[in-house]
C-alpha cells in the first residue's frame, strides 16, 4: 500500500513567477482558496511570491492552517559558472524552509534550450558534466548545511525532460526525483488514453522517486501538437495540461503503481493554469482533490 500527504502549489492558480504572473493572483487570495479547497500544505512556489519575511510568512500560514512541504528553486544552470554563483539564493531559501520545518527543495532547470530543445544537441560531454556538477553541489550544500533534500524536477523544454536524461542526472548527482506525471507523459508518453509511461516509470525507478507532482495531460491537444509539430510553448497556450479526471493519464493505474512500490511521501497537485481566473482555479483545486479521494489515491 501507499501513503500520500497531499499538497498544492501557486502554479495551480496560474502563478509561475515571483510577481504573480501570468495569472496575477494575489498571494492572499491563493492562500485563502487553497485552504478553503481543503489543502493543508503547500509548496512555496516561485521564490518571492509568498512573503520572504519569515515572521510575516508564519503568520499568513498560521492564519490559513497551512504548512509548507517544500520550496521551489528554478535556475538557468547552464548560465552559472559554478554553484557558488547562485548559492546565496539557495541559502536564503533553505534558511526559510528549515525554519518552517520543510524537508524538501524542488529544483528545476530554466536554461534556454531553444523552442524545441534543439540547443541540447550541441552540448558536449564537458558541458553536461559541468551542468551535473552544479546540481550535485546544490544538493550536497542543502543537505549538509540544512538537512534539506533537493529533489530534481524534470520539465518540458529544459535540459532534463527525457527518461535517458533523467537517469543520467540522477546517477551523476546522487539526487532523488520529483516525479511530475504531466511533464513525464508529455516528453516520454504516446498521447493515447491510458498511456502507460507514468506507471511504468514509477515501477521501474521506484527507488529514485522521493516526491510527486500530480499533473494531467489533454491527449487530444497533445496529439494535435505532435501532428502539427507545434512547440511546447504553443501546447501550454492551448491548455495541454488539464484537470486530473479529464486527461490521458490513468490515475487509477498510477495509484496501483504507487501501491506496488509502497510509496510513502508527498504529492503536490500541480496544475498549469496560466490563464485561469481565481474562480476557475479554485473550482479545479476542489475538483482535483475530490477526484483523488474518489479513486482512493489519497485518504
Amino acid at each position: 500500500m501507499h501513503h500520500i500527504s497531499i499538497a498544492t502549489a501557486p502554479c495551480s492558480w496560474g502563478v509561475w513567477y515571483a510577481d504573480g504572473t501570468p495569472s496575477g493572483t494575489p498571494y492572499s487570495l491563493f492562500l485563502d482558496q487553497a485552504a478553503q479547497a481543503g489543502y493543508q500544505a503547500l509548496e512555496l512556489g516561485p521564490d518571492g511570491y509568498l512573503p520572504t519575511d519569515l515572521e510575516k510568512l508564519r503568520k499568513e500560514l498560521s492564519a490559513h492552517g497551512l504548512k509548507v512541504c517544500a520550496g521551489t528553486a528554478c535556475y538557468a544552470f547552464d548560465q552559472a559558472a559554478s554553484f557558488s554563483d547562485f548559492r546565496p539564493r539557495v541559502q536564503a531559501l533553505c534558511e526559510r524552509l528549515h525554519a518552517l520545518g520543510a524537508q524538501y527543495l524542488v529544483t528545476m532547470d530554466e536554461s534556454d534550450v531553444g523552442l524545441y530543445s534543439e540547443k541540447k544537441q550541441s552540448f558536449s560531454a564537458s558541458d553536461w558534466a559541468a551542468f551535473f556538477a552544479k546540481v550535485r553541489d546544490m544538493g550536497r550544500y542543502a543537505k549538509n548545511e540544512f538537512g534539506i533534500q533537493v529533489v530534481y524536477h524534470p520539465h518540458v523544454k529544459t535540459m532534463i525532460e527525457y527518461e535517458s536524461e533523467i537517469i543520467r542526472l540522477l546517477d551523476a548527482t546522487g539526487l532523488s526525483l520529483c516525479f511530475d506525471t504531466g511533464h513525464h507523459a508529455y516528453a516520454n508518453g504516446n498521447g493515447e488514453p491510458g498511456d502507460p509511461s507514468v506507471p511504468d516509470f514509477i515501477r521501474k525507478y521506484a527507488e529514485k522517486i522521493a516526491y510527486l507532482h500530480f499533473k494531467q495531460m489533454d491527449g487530444a491537444v497533445y496529439r494535435k501538437v505532435q501532428k502539427e509539430h507545434l512547440s511546447s510553448d504553443t501546447a501550454f497556450d492551448m491548455d495541454v495540461m488539464c484537470d486530473l479526471p479529464d486527461g490521458m493519464i490513468d490515475f487509477t493505474a498510477v495509484r496501483d503503481a504507487l501501491d506496488d512500490i509502497g510509496f510513502n511521501g508527498i504529492a503536490v497537485v500541480e496544475s498549469d493554469m496560466p490563464r485561469a481566473t481565481a474562480a476557475q482555479a479554485f473550482f479545479s483545486a476542489k475538483r482535483n482533490l475530490r477526484y483523488l479521494q474518489d479513486i482512493q489515491l489519497i485518504g
